[in-house]
């Protein structure tokens, strides 16, 4: 994947351009973006930095590695739901706090705790 070049800032001597890019990803979750440089005699940084280490302590630029978290907006049923998030009032970031409103009624979650029980009969 390569980023269009009309999305990356000016370019310098030895100095780094910044850019950004789109990307469609139909997954949903926690993903793990790998970016690596390459210069024009095709030269890359290594993958991992264990692969760099060196006695002296100093890690050379190795890959970077950046978590996001997916949210594809097209599935139906994640599409209602930020519908519902949003005629809330609430937001979906920080993605790690718990909904400030309930998403079931009381009387669904009772005939769902009845039809399927959380413990066994016997």
């Amino acid at each position: 994947l390569q980023c269009d070049p009309d999305d990356m800032t000016e370019k310098h001597y030895h100095a780094w351009r910044l850019w950004k890019i789109t990307l469609p990803v139909l997954a949903e979750g926690w993903l793990e973006l790998v970016v690596r440089a390459f210069d024009n005699a095709c030269n890359t940084q290594p993958t991992y930095v264990r692969s760099v280490w060196n006695w002296d302590l100093h890690v050379t630029s190795s890959a970077h590695r950046i978590k996001i978290y997916s949210v594809n907006a097209s599935n139906p049923a994640t599409a209602k739901r930020l519908r519902q998030i949003e005629e809330n009032g609430d937001s979906l970031e920080p993605i790690t706090r718990p909904l400030m409103f309930r998403i079931e009624s009381e009387e669904h979650y009772e005939k769902n705790v009845k039809k399927h029980k959380r413990e066994p009969e016997d």
